[in-house]
């Protein structure tokens, strides 16, 4: 890590990820998911931590962590294999969005995808890896897919049903699933047959197997149930009770709270003849509080990892030590988000949630230019001027003189605002602005007049256009069903623009030609294509193919040259001229948008970052970070 300047004053696209982490003491931008050793034991200190941010990171025993953004969706459930290099991920949104994905950590590649129609309720490696075993919330019950060739194979002879536990004996030979009905099921998995059905508590969570496989714990209601051979052994209160014990413990380990920062270790000893004892205080701790409270931990031989809800890391030794009963904050959040930019002549705006910058890759110099209020977007406009705006918000839409340090209001939103664009027609300059996927307005911005040009469901992006039409793209679901339309915003006329897609959205235009993508799903399954629609012809041309749905890519026009993020590993450029192409080679984490100026390209990335690039081949120049204290810090 590199500081850069201190502040001074004023056609078919085949995806592979080649891509570079970063190592940094960075927290997760929000909460931690889960936490894991990188060996079944955990004696070497290193373990991954999986959050709703899409990034994993690989911390070490010295407390660095190696980042790197696996998906755009949330990552709930991280299973590591026997050897610790390589990671399985259950990625969802919380609705149609499940998949699982296995990656090469020392390659950052990925080596398997499956999507799944329903949630995966538990991930895990067999305990050779052999497997990777996902249970899931349909009937059909587990998937077992071989990793040796990574094929999806049949090796229980029966119905699982929805298990939420699975777990192989060390030789591979017994497979043990837990049901949320309360059903413990142990298999033979050399013959895929059902060796015994016990019927135990229903509706544990959290649930482990351990002391050698003879105990299985779980919570429920605030109680942690232990049963031997089919039998309840023990049942123990506990406040917001968090089991950090893994499979290799002998005795079971438990976190409580109470919520006002202090927090408990605990033990269940096993004992003879499938006892346990009552619980025991192994530790106190002082740890983070409402908010930022614990929400996963794991331990290892001698450690205890933490995993917060605001995204912190904390360490702690397994057993009380003179010295300290804190919890050891191991990350820091030095980093300032960067959330929108705008090209600046030879130079970028950068824009946080308090202030604008002004910064270029070839001088490194940084200038604070002015403070927000808390705006997330920014558009250049003449005369040294910004326009800032705050998506999903209703806050005013300003134009801010950088000269004077004058805001002015430009209107207030009825609704939460989904996007705003500058447009220029016959000289004069409009915003298209679109509240809550229903209302497209258009803003005089020399009379300072708004109206509404369109209401309905389903709005994805609007522009206007040199023939004085409005575009929308939207959903072709809703009526009219068509994902593109135009209205006249003089006389109101709407007009369907008859083309095949389930969806358009992420529009760019040079005022003649509209460039997007749209989606269309037919038997061959959901595919994304990157378009040109010329408003004069009325003639439109695929230009690009992603054979998969990607819904939140981008767009980005600059002269003759087209910028998207389509399937999100990678930023294609692709020349409308001579119809060849690039790609910008991504980050550590995955790039949001790009804007251009006549000598750099500039990529804004999902966790703030920003990366560097030339205008006229592939590489990444650098990537940087900006710091609370207002410097660049290169990676």
């Amino acid at each position: 890590m590199k500081k850069i300047f201190s502040l001074i004053a004023s056609a078919f696209l085949i995806f592979s990820v080649s891509a570079q982490s970063h190592i940094s003491t960075q927290s997760h931008q929000a909460q931690v998911t889960q936490v894991a050793p990188v060996s079944a034991r955990g004696t070497d200190g290193s373990y991954y931590t999986a959050s709703d941010d899409g990034f994993v990171i690989r911390w070490t025993f010295d407390g660095q962590g190696e980042h790197y953004q696996f998906s755009d969706v949330a990552i709930k459930l991280l299973a590591v294999s026997p050897d610790g290099n390589e990671i399985a991920l259950y990625e969802t949104d919380g609705g149609s969005i499940n998949r699982i994905t296995v990656w090469d950590w020392k390659t950052l590649s990925r080596k398997y995808l499956k999507k799944f129609s329903d949630s995966i309720t538990s991930l895990s490696y067999s305990s050779k890896g052999n497997y990777l075993i996902a249970g899931t919330a349909t009937v059909d019950g587990a998937v077992f897919i071989r990793t040796q060739g990574w094929q999806i194979v049949d090796k229980i002879k029966a119905n699982t049903g929805i298990v939420s536990y699975i777990h192989t004996s060390a030789t591979e030979k017994t497979c043990a699933f837990y049901s949320p009905s309360g059903n413990l099921s142990f298999y033979d998995f050399t013959t895929g047959k059902l060796k015994q059905k016990m019927q135990i508590v229903k509706g544990l969570s959290q649930t482990v197997m351990y002391n050698e496989n003879r105990y299985f714990a779980g919570i429920r209601d605030g109680s942690i149930y232990i049963t031997a051979a089919g039998k309840t052994i023990a049942s123990v209160s506990a406040n917001n009770p968090i089991i950090i014990s893994t499979e290799a413990d002998y005795n079971l380990y438990y976190l409580e709270t109470d919520g006002r920062g202090n927090y408990e270790v605990k033990m269940l000893e096993s004992l003879e003849d499938n006892k346990v004892s009552n619980p025991r205080l192994v530790k106190s701790l002082k740890g983070p509080r409402g908010s930022a409270v614990i929400t996963a931990a794991v331990k290892d031989a001698t450690n205890i990892y933490f995993g917060s809800k605001t995204g912190s890391v904390y360490k702690s030794e397994v057993e009380a030590t003179i010295t300290t009963n804190t919890m050891v904050e191991m990350t820091e959040n030095t980093y300032s988000k960067i959330y929108g930019m705008a090209p600046a002549e030879n130079d970028f705006y950068f824009l946080t949630t308090n202030a604008i910058y002004r910064s270029s890759y070839d001088t490194g110099v940084i200038s604070r230019l002015s403070s927000t209020s808390g705006e997330t977007d920014i558009i250049s406009y003449k005369d040294n001027s910004v326009i800032l705006w705050s998506q999903s918000e209703k806050t005013p839409i300003k134009l801010l003189n950088l000269d004077t340090k004058t805001p002015s209001v430009l209107f207030t939103p009825k609704n939460s605002v989904q996007k705003v664009r500058l447009c220029s027609v016959d000289g004069k300059d409009y915003l298209i602005e679109i509240e809550s996927n229903s209302v497209v307005n258009l803003y005089d911005i020399q009379t300072g007049t708004l109206s509404e040009v369109y209401s309905g469901t389903g709005i994805q992006d609007a522009v206007y256009m040199n023939n004085k039409l409005v575009y929308i793209a939207k959903s072709a679901a809703t009526n009219p069903q068509t994902p593109l339309l135009t209205v006249n915003p003089e006389t109101m006329e709407t007009v369907p623009i008859s083309i095949k897609g389930n969806v358009t959205y992420a529009l760019s235009t040079d005022g003649k030609t509209i460039y997007g993508l749209y989606i269309v799903s037919d038997e061959t399954g959901r595919n994304t294509y990157v378009f040109s629609y010329n408003v004069y012809t009325k003639q439109m041309t695929n230009i690009l193919k992603f054979a998969e749905e990607d819904a939140e890519a981008f767009t980005y026009l600059n002269g003759n040259t087209l910028f998207t993020n389509i399937g999100r590993n990678k930023v294609y450029c692709y020349n409308l001229s001579t119809k060849k192409r690039f790609a910008y080679n991504r980050s550590a984490s995955i790039p949001k948008t790009l804007c251009l100026n006549s000598r750099r390209a500039v990529i804004l990335n999902s966790n703030g970052s920003i990366s560097w690039c030339g205008t006229s081949d592939s590489k990444l120049l650098a990537d940087w970070y900006l710091t609370k204290d207002d410097q660049w810090y290169e990676f």
